[in-house]
């Protein structure tokens, strides 16, 4: 009786196991950056509000090749990539043709405030609409950014920290009409 009690203990486990490793070589994981998100879709109607209290929404930029960055002041890949966005930004804040915004969701305006400041983060960071914008966009998670070609097209975007040759390289792709590889 103990020898077939062993023999069936040791057929379940086998099965466990067999079945986990099943489930292992099943598992997909999303691809790090970069992942094209949305690429080539007409960019979402979003409308925001900055910090400052600005309407920043899609048709008061269009006609401007921009980025669109979803963060989290608690999120540490998004703070990993917040110097390289703020060197990016002071790159190309005078650019007559570019523009940037922040958007934050599920975060407290507080948080959000001293991060920014910590950061000295001076590009425009929204918070009120920030909820709704992550859905019209289909975040996934922090950090995700979007860059747009002028005419509202979705041309680059990854998961993930951004770097500034990334960024340099999707603008370059957002206001030439190439393709983000």
């Amino acid at each position: 009786m103990r020898v077939r009690a062993r023999w069936i203990a040791l057929m379940v486990g086998a099965v466990l196991v067999a079945f986990g490793v099943v489930l292992a070589v099943q598992h997909r994981s999303e691809p790090s950056v970069p992942r094209l998100v949305q690429e080539h879709a007409a960019v979402p109607d979003f409308s925001v509000t900055s910090l400052d209290g600005r309407k920043i929404d899609a048709a008061s930029l269009r006609g401007k090749a921009y980025v669109v960055n979803f963060f989290n002041s608690w999120c540490i890949p998004c703070r990993q990539e917040a110097p390289a966005l703020q060197a990016f930004y002071d790159e190309h804040k005078g650019d007559r043709d570019f523009a940037m915004v922040g958007i934050v969701r599920q975060d407290e305006e507080d948080a959000v405030r001293g991060y920014v400041s910590a950061e000295k983060l001076t590009w425009p960071v929204a918070l009120r609409g920030g909820d709704q914008a992550s859905l019209d966009f289909g975040t996934v998670g922090q950090p995700e950014t979007f860059v747009v070609s002028p005419d509202g097209v979705l041309v680059c975007g990854a998961s993930g920290p951004s770097t500034q040759a990334a960024l340099d390289t999707w603008l370059l792709a957002a206001r030439t009409g190439r393709q983000c590889g």
